[in-house]
């Protein structure tokens, strides 16, 4: 959406410099990184304009390159002509930035953590299976490729039913729901023990653990080194609205992810000799996804459930220097606002079409 506002002409009204007409044009470039793969906007705006099917969540990551021309607010500045901007945008699974905490933590701690999760009221139904196969095992037991298969599975499909039920995935490792050309390999087969310290060597927990160090070294790792630690600018969109309709379980497990997210960032002010040094994320947006389901004079709700959620995290965040948002946007209108009477009281409402195959009071669309 913003790049089709930008290289099309769209209202852009909050965005001062384009309002103002400081903004004479934007296109798109050839990006900077030729081994990430490039996002396909063109293919998403034709299947969402043409076919009406809303674009597959984000898979893997890919990156696009928008270059924005401009005329810079300084008189001085536009004595030497117009500027050019590029802005890169890196568009990655969310569930990646779970994995970010994992390199703070060792096997056991993160085994501790995912089994108390596991095992809280609101999770204990769906973690079941896992439970009841892990409590025949013994973490000290010889190492087995066919019993640690069986956990990883297990634990996978817990993950997946988390996610199900509560409309977000909270719960890392967030490659075991998308495993892509991963699928099967050891660094993929491990799963959550009750172990505490170092297990000892040859043990089952000790090959899990080991598994566990895989993962973080050559998944969780490149993915920081290469693209998350470039970052100066990050936006987190939120599910706000899924995570309110499954519950009070769903939120409080919202609130403990994004908590979890924000310390994984690398956050601080970004001054011309700290930009010499590390890159620093200085800006962050928590954007409320979905803003056009509700009717507008909700927004400022929806805006202070998830400022609610993140509020913790954003006063570490604004002590390190950083400046956090929190907005509620949507990335395309797909409703209209209207009204509908009720025992004679006109009230403010949303109208809409329900995508292919939902029910809605008994109607199938």
């Amino acid at each position: 959406a913003l790049v089709h506002n930008l290289s099309h002409g769209g209202r852009l009204p909050v965005f001062k410099a384009y309002a103002s007409g400081r903004v004479t044009g934007a296109g798109l470039q050839p990006q900077p990184d030729d081994a990430v793969p490039r996002f396909d906007y063109e293919d998403h705006v034709r299947a969402l304009v043409e076919k009406r099917i809303w674009p597959e969540s984000t898979r893997r990551i890919s990156e696009l390159r928008l270059t924005i021309r401009y005329e810079s607010a300084s008189f001085f500045s536009r004595r030497l002509g117009r500027g050019k901007l590029h802005l890169d945008i890196v568009d990655y699974p969310g569930e990646w930035l779970l994995d970010l905490t994992l390199l703070s933590r060792d096997y056991a701690t993160w085994s501790g953590e995912a089994l108390a999760f596991a095992r809280a009221e609101g999770h204990d139904a769906v973690a079941a299976p896992w439970l009841a196969r892990l409590a025949t095992v013994d973490p000290g037991a010889p190492e087995d490729e066919t019993l640690a298969r069986e956990l990883a599975a297990l634990f996978t499909e817990y993950l997946g039913a988390c996610r199900r039920s509560d409309r977000v995935a909270t719960q890392p490792p967030g490659r075991f729901l998308m495993p892509g050309d991963l699928d099967g390999s050891p660094a993929l087969t491990f799963a959550p023990l009750p172990v505490e310290g170092t297990p000892p060597a040859g043990s089952l927990a000790a090959m899990m653990a080991r598994r566990y160090e895989s993962y973080k070294s050559a998944v969780v790792r490149p993915f920081f080194r290469d693209h998350f630690a470039r970052l100066d600018r990050q936006i987190v969109l939120v599910d706000v609205l899924d995570a309110l309709d499954a519950g009070a379980t769903a939120l409080a497990d919202l609130e403990g992810a994004l908590a979890d997210v924000l310390s994984a960032f690398r956050i601080g002010g970004t001054g011309w000799f700290s930009s010499l040094v590390t890159r620093r994320i200085d800006r962050i947006l928590f954007a409320a996804t979905k803003a056009d389901h509700l009717h507008h004079g909700d927004h400022d709700r929806l805006e202070a459930i998830l400022a609610r959620l993140v509020a913790g995290a954003v006063g570490r965040a604004k002590f390190a220097g950083a400046r956090v948002e929190v907005l509620a946007l949507g990335s395309v209108r797909a409703t209209r606002e209207g009204t509908v009477s009720r025992r004679g009281e006109a009230l403010p409402s949303i109208i809409g079409t329900p995508l292919p195959g939902e029910t809605v009071e008994g109607r199938a669309f």
